[in-house]
């Protein structure tokens, strides 16, 4: 089931970043579908509507959302996830 939608408010600084985003050409298309997503919110649209739009699951729509009304811009950027362990490090001096 999909959460309630959060409301999303832009302050004029960053609604001009996420345009900015979405007319540039060297955009990565994740960054440009989560610019989107938060520009689309921000006007009023709801989840699945968006979600049809960008074409994505109404689930990441509503992640974007969450991400943006509790971090801001930041919150648009991944998470750092744990990986694999580097074989050679400072230590094997290789």
């Amino acid at each position: 089931m999909i959460p309630e939608a959060r409301e999303v408010h832009l302050s004029r600084k960053d609604r001009k970043v996420l345009e900015a985003c979405c007319r540039s050409p060297v955009t990565l298309q994740r960054d440009l579908k989560r610019a989107r997503i938060v520009l689309l919110a921000a006007d009023g649209r709801s989840t699945r509507s968006i979600a049809k739009e960008v074409g994505v699951q109404p689930r990441i729509v509503s992640l974007w959302r969450h991400r943006y009304a509790d971090h801001g811009l930041e919150g648009l950027q991944d998470k750092p996830r744990p990986g694999k362990q580097p074989i050679y490090t400072k230590t094997t001096d290789k």
